[in-house]
C-alpha cells in the first residue's frame, strides 16, 4: 500500500504533458560519454538511471552508453576491489557513478581526476572524499544517504516503537575497514551507544566484513539472546536474506537501514528506514547532467537525501508474532499487508 500514489500520479501527468520545449537537450558530442558503473547497477535502479537522463535531455546509446565493471553488491575484498577498478579503467570512462563509500573512494583513489558521481555514500567527508558537503573540492560529488549520524539513533527508536518491551538490540555491521575507513565508523558507533543509553538498551555491535564471516556472526549473536535485529549493509543481498531469515527464525523484529525495493529480499524485514532509492538515483543523474555539460564536481555540493521513506512489513511481523501498533502503520509510507 503506496500512501502518496494520488500525489505520484499527479506528478507523472504533469511531465507527460510538459511542453517538449521546455525539456533540456543533450550537448552536441563526437561519440557517446561513456559512463561506468561501480558496482554495476540492477533493476530497478538501471531503468531509474535512463528515465531520469531521458527527461534531462540524454538518450542511453545516442548521447551515453553505460559500462559496466562486472562487480555486484557490497565488497570488502581488496583484491575484487581492484580487479573491478581496472576493469572499470580499461574502459576509459568519462564518468564513474558509484554506489557507496567505498567504490567511489577506490575510484578516486585511482583516478583523482575522472569525474565521479554518488548514487549513494555514507559520510563523505570523514571518509576522506571531500573538504565539505557544499563544496567538495576534489573530483567527487553526488549523494550522501544519511543527514547525519542521528539516523543511527532513529533506527533504535523505530525498533523500540515496533516492541516496547524491547530490552537487549544486537546489530549486523557490514561498513567496516579496509573498505570503509573507521573516522567515518566510528561516529556512527558513538551514536547507536548513545542512543542505547538513552532508549535504556543494551547494544551488541557485530562487525561482519565478507559473506564468510556471517555464520560465525550468527552465532555471536544467538549467545547474547537479542530482543531485535538492526542490519546495516549487508554485503550482498543473499546476505542480507540470510540475516532477515535469521531474524525469522528466531522470531526477532528486525530493521535495516536502506529501504531496498519490495520482492528483492524475502523474507522482507518487518523494517527498513532510510532515503526514497528512486529519487537518490534521479539526484545522481542530475549531478552527471551538470558534469557532463562541463560543471567541475568540485564545485557541485553533495546532496542531503530529500525524504526518508519507512517500509512496514505485515508479514514479517505476523511470521513472528509481533503486532504493530496503529500509531506506527499510519507513520509507514508503504505497507507490505
Amino acid at each position: 500500500m503506496r500512501r502518496r500514489d494520488a500525489v505520484g500520479g499527479l506528478l507523472a501527468l504533469t511531465a507527460v504533458t510538459m511542453p517538449l520545449r521546455a525539456r533540456a537537450q543533450a550537448p552536441k558530442h563526437e561519440n557517446p560519454f561513456r559512463i561506468a558503473t561501480l558496482p554495476d547497477r540492477v533493476a530497478p535502479s538501471n531503468e531509474w538511471f535512463s528515465d531520469a537522463m531521458r527527461d534531462l535531455g540524454w538518450m542511453e546509446g545516442r548521447d551515453f552508453i553505460v559500462v559496466q565493471s562486472g562487480l555486484f553488491g557490497m565488497s570488502n575484498n581488496e583484491q575484487q576491489l581492484g580487479e573491478a577498478i581496472k576493469h572499470v579503467l580499461a574502459n576509459k570512462p568519462d564518468l564513474i557513478l558509484t554506489g557507496g563509500t567505498a567504490y567511489a573512494l577506490i575510484a578516486h583513489r585511482a583516478v583523482p581526476a575522472t569525474p565521479i558521481a554518488m548514487v549513494n555514500s555514507g559520510y563523505p567527508v570523514e571518509a576522506g572524499l571531500a573538504e565539505s558537503l557544499a563544496r567538495p573540492g576534489k573530483n567527487v560529488t553526488g549523494n550522501t544517504i544519511y543527514a547525519g549520524v542521528e539516523v543511527w539513533g532513529k533506527l533504535l527508536q523505530l525498533l523500540r516503537d515496533a516492541q516496547p518491551s524491547l530490552r537487549r538490540v544486537s546489530v549486523l555491521w557490514a561498513y567496516v575497514p579496509p573498505a570503509f575507513p573507521r573516522e567515518e565508523v566510528e561516529p556512527c558507533y558513538a551514536e547507536l551507544r548513545n542512543a542505547a543509553r538513552l532508549l535504556g538498551l543494551q547494544l551488541q555491535i557485530v562487525e561482519v566484513a565478507n559473506p564468510d564471516r556471517l555464520s560465525a556472526a550468527l552465532v555471536e549473536i544467538e549467545a547474547e539472546k537479542p530482543d531485535a535485529l538492526l542490519l546495516a549493509g549487508a554485503p550482498t543481498v543473499q546476505v542480507l536474506a540470510s540475516e532477515a531469515q535469521f531474524a525469522v527464525n528466531n522470531r526477532l523484529p528486525s530493521i535495516v537501514d536502506y529501504p531496498w525495493p519490495v520482492g528483492l529480499i524475502k523474507p522482507y524485514p518487518v523494517l527498513a528506514y532510510g532515503p526514497a532509492l528512486r529519487e537518490l538515483v534521479r539526484s545522481a543523474a542530475g549531478s552527471v547532467d551538470k558534469i557532463l555539460r562541463g560543471a567541475n564536481p568540485s564545485d557541485l555540493p553533495i546532496q542531503l537525501p530529500a525524504r526518508f521513506e519507512l517500509i512496514l512489513n505485515l508479514q514479517t511481523a505476523k511470521m513472528i508474532g509481533l503486532t504493530i501498533s496503529p500509531d506506527l502503520r499510519l507513520r509507514a509510507d508503504e505497507v507490505i499487508e
